[in-house]
Formats: C-alpha cells, sequence, structure tokens
C-alpha cells in the first residue's frame, strides 16, 4: 500500500497495523468462482467488508456469501471512494 492509501484506510476506520500482525496475507487478488471477476481478498478485504457491515451499508444475504448495498450505502461508498 502507498502511504497516502494507507492513510486513507486509516481515516475511513481500518487499523492497518492490527491486520499486519495477523497471520492472514494483507491483500491479494483472489478470482470469484461465480462471477469470475477478481476481488480484494486477505485480511484488508474482510476488513473492508467488517466495516461496511458496521457502516449499515451492507447487508449479508442469510445462507449465502451474497452482499446487498442499501442505497444509502451504495451513495456514501461512491462518495466515499469515486475519485
Amino acid at each position: 500500500l502507498s502511504q497516502p492509501g494507507a492513510q486513507a484506510i486509516e481515516d475511513f476506520g481500518i487499523d492497518l497495523k492490527r491486520l499486519a500482525s495477523l497471520r492472514r496475507p494483507l491483500c491479494k487478488a483472489c478470482l470469484d468462482w461465480s462471477a469470475r471477476r477478481a476481488h480484494l481478498a486477505g485480511a484488508l478485504g474482510s476488513a473492508f467488508l467488517d466495516r461496511f457491515q458496521e457502516l449499515g451499508w451492507i447487508q449479508k444475504e442469510q445462507g449465502s456469501r451474497i452482499i446487498h448495498f442499501s442505497p444509502v450505502g451504495e451513495s456514501a461508498f461512491l462518495r466515499t471512494f469515486s475519485s
């Protein structure tokens, strides 16, 4: 991660120092078997998912890996991560 990228992640509420201390890789690309698209895997990908859920931006579909962004969550995501 670049220094500005690491700072942005910390500012978003994710503790990178804690994630870096875990045995799990911090971040890596992973090809989703169903959509055939790459996504962010590792401790950072999981931390983003947890943070999105804490903020109420997403809901996990019961018994599935599917997540749904609420309309408010989608707007907040785009506002936060669009350049």
